[in-house]
């Protein structure tokens, strides 16, 4: 019974496969592939069978000797599902593994697809449109990593998603056909879309929308959907058969599915009218651009907030805005701060000429014809006056986060590292505290490629599997030559031939499933103080530490994804690299290395950098050719090492080192202007913002001009 559960479970929710390009294609409409996407199909993969998995959840339940309430209800309402729509719930094939590899999520296909269901994803739409379709493209990644990895959907949950610009991009893997993972009771039968944005924020742009229909319209003459007529949706209930069936269009918004709101208002107000485009567009024998979809018209007090933010360096410029209105003759404005030139709407865009006079922010300015004043907003900021907008978004929020400015004064830099200090440093080796291997296994499996040498305080001795073991700060050691375990102060394994040392008891793993208990030189045990990141105090313990090259510290690093712009990437190991040079001498205080350890760096990226050994060498494509472009380049500030601090993303401004840390010999970290996507910031918010750099660099901005922006007065030399 348990079994049966489980497998109609997965149908009803969804699956995930391939299908060819051929039956990809879809008639007038352009796809983005999931490859060009960039998407890591090892996400969808797992190193157990279905077979398996099963057999140890019917494990678990045997022993628990009954099914949970839901899991009841979840087989009766699978039943009476099977019941009453045999023919909607039946699959055409069924698949458990993907190009070699078993999937989380069995591949499921129903061929006869009645109903097409429209969703929103309701991410931040407003934020797209300021970093146009890169950021899409990232959002998309985000969203997909979220249904995969944290919803255990097995893949992204959706057939298609569609973004602001109207770009159409494969979605769940497999289609057609695929059985999707978004509303459950109704995915086998159905095809899901989602426009990316909030619809309660937002109204869908017309290129999303035009796109939209377009999609529509191709999908249900492939599958000679009806957008007007009426079909059954079935949604949970609490009453037996725990389910209930609905009738509604076989178009439909997620709401009329399953128990929600999405898509949301503004885009759930536009279906009746999609369903009527899509119904016209089927009785063409082709389809050509969706004619434009009327939209809601907010009201003159609540005005319009105009998507993106709007900069220049000139005195007088011209902004193209996104703003659907026709027939403008003028535009005017009440704000003494411009100058409007000319305003002229023109294919669906508001084409304004605006001369600055002192200030930049928010300008409030009217639309005018002969028969109606429209209201509307721009946020509209020139470069010169970056560091004024900065300020005050920075007083803002600390108004807004009840925080005071601290008059306390501290030095951080110790010690003036020098280009010829860096040229010994780079050749000397670099000690990491492995911090979770240190703080999580007692017992460690060792082998080694090609045997291991151990170095076992004064006695040496060769092995193939070692064992090590750490009690109350002391390290034993077992081999098959000794009768007993070992006791040891200081114990190095490594490989006889230059190889790699594993810890095969280790499991973790990176998202594609790819083992990080590898490492490059030796291992070393033994007694350390160390930072305790649940007490946040230092302890000391028996610790691992990861002895190797610089060169080889820097292949493990792990601060970009090889899907980020290249001048990003490479922008962000260079600072990484000066980060570690900067603590690599010991005099140079870090907060979580305390005096006298033996260690200069730890892999826990809370506590110093990610570091995941020779793990990301297996995973990353570009890594190795980008560190050989920043090899010999280095960061100065008058002539010595900086502290180059780095984050994610900021609330539109980042913070100087003085206002956030009260040191005052790093004036080049200073507070800047940020158009980062995050509502509050992503990380410390002092130095460079990871998601602006990703869009200057996208905007042909150089890995000097994006270090120039955030770190003024350094320069990059080279050695």
């Amino acid at each position: 019974m348990y079994k049966k559960i489980i497998i109609w479970l997965v149908v009803l929710i969804g699956f995930s496969s391939f299908a060819s390009a051929a039956n990809r294609s879809l008639p007038w409409v352009s796809i983005v592939t999931r490859a060009q996407r960039w998407a890591n199909e090892t996400r969808r993969y797992s190193n157990q069978s279905k077979t398996e998995r099963d057999a140890l959840r019917e494990q678990a339940t045997d022993e628990n000797e009954q099914l949970s309430e839901a899991a009841y209800q979840w087989q009766v309402a699978t039943d009476y599902l099977l019941e009453v729509t045999p023919s909607e719930q039946t699959l055409d094939e069924y698949r458990e593994s993907s190009n070699g590899n078993f999937l989380k999520w069995p591949e499921g296909i129903h061929l006869n697809k009645t109903k097409i269901i429209i969703h929103h994803t309701a991410d931040d739409g407003l934020v797209l449109l300021t970093w146009w379709t890169w950021a899409a493209i990232q959002q998309l990644q985000d969203i997909y990593k979220y249904h995969t990895l944290t919803k255990w959907r097995g893949d992204i949950g959706y057939n298609f998603i569609i973004d602001p610009f109207g770009n159409v991009y494969e979605g769940r893997a497999g289609w057609p056909g695929v059985v999707w993972a978004q509303t459950a009771w109704n995915n086998t039968p159905s095809i899901g879309i989602a426009l990316m944005g909030n619809f309660n924020n937002e109204i869908p742009t017309d290129a999303a929308l035009k796109a939209l229909v377009k999609l529509t319209t191709a999908l249900a003459k492939k599958y000679k959907i009806n957008p007007k007529a009426t079909t059954t949706y079935f949604k949970k209930s609490t009453e037996y058969p725990y389910l209930k069936w609905y009738t509604n269009y076989a178009v439909a918004g997620h709401k009329d599915a399953w128990v929600t709101s999405c898509p949301w208002i503004n885009l759930y107000a536009l279906l009746p009218d999609i369903r009527e485009q899509v119904s016209k567009g089927m009785t063409t024998t082709t389809l050509t651009t969706a004619r434009k979809v009327t939209l809601p018209t907010p009201t003159i007090d609540r005005g319009i907030i105009v998507a993106g933010r709007y900069y220049s360096d000139a005195t007088t410029a011209t902004f193209a805005l996104p703003i659907r209105w026709k027939w403008v003759t003028s535009c005017t404005t009440t704000d003494t701060t411009i100058t409007i030139n000319s305003c002229v709407a023109r294919d669906d865009q508001l084409f304004i000429s605006l001369t600055k006079k002192w200030t930049s922010g928010l300008k409030t300015i009217k639309a005018v014809t002969s028969s109606w004043t429209k209201t509307f907003s721009m946020h509209l900021i020139w470069q010169p006056d970056f560091a004024s907008i900065a300020n005050t978004l920075k007083q803002d929020y600390m108004k807004r986060k009840s925080i005071s400015a601290s008059s306390q004064s501290l030095n951080k830099i110790t010690s003036k590292i020098t280009l010829s200090d860096v040229t010994s440093l780079l050749q000397s080796p670099i000690n990491i505290l492995l911090y979770e291997l240190s703080t999580t296994l007692p017992r460690y499996d060792i082998s080694c490629d090609w045997g291991c040498i151990i170095q076992a305080d004064d006695e040496t001795y060769t092995n193939t599997k070692p064992i090590v073991e750490t009690s109350n700060g002391f390290v034993y050691l077992s081999l098959s030559s000794l009768e007993n375990p070992l006791a040891v102060t200081h114990l190095e394994i490594s490989s006889s031939s230059g190889g790699l040392v594993r810890v095969n008891n280790y499991t973790r793993k990176s998202y594609g499933g790819t083992a990080w208990n590898s490492f490059r030189w030796s291992l070393i045990w033994k007694k350390e103080t160390i930072k305790n990141l649940s007490a946040w105090a230092f302890v000391d313990q028996a610790v691992v530490i990861n002895k190797t090259s610089f060169d080889n510290y820097m292949k493990g690093i792990w601060e970009t994804s090889d899907s980020d712009n290249i001048e990003k990437q490479k922008l962000v190991l260079l600072l990484a690299k000066m980060y570690t040079l900067f603590y690599l001498n010991g005099e140079n205080k870090h907060p979580s290395i305390p005096a006298g350890a033996s260690y200069q760096a730890i892999d826990n990226p809370d506590m110093f950098q990610k570091y995941v050994w020779a793990g990301r060498e297996k995973t990353s494509k570009m890594s190795a050719s980008l560190l050989a472009d920043i090899k010999n380049t280095v960061v100065l500030y008058n002539g010595y090492v900086p502290i180059l601090p780095y984050f994610s993303c900021s609330a539109g401004f980042t913070w100087s080192a003085k206002e956030k840390w009260w040191r005052s010999d790093t004036p080049y970290l200073q507070s800047k202007l940020d158009f980062a996507a995050c509502f509050d910031f992503s990380g410390h918010g002092v130095g460079l913002s990871g998601k602006w750099a990703q869009y200057l660099a996208n905007k042909w901005w150089t890995l000097e001009q994006i270090l120039q922006y955030y770190y003024p007065g350094v320069e990059v030399e080279k050695m």
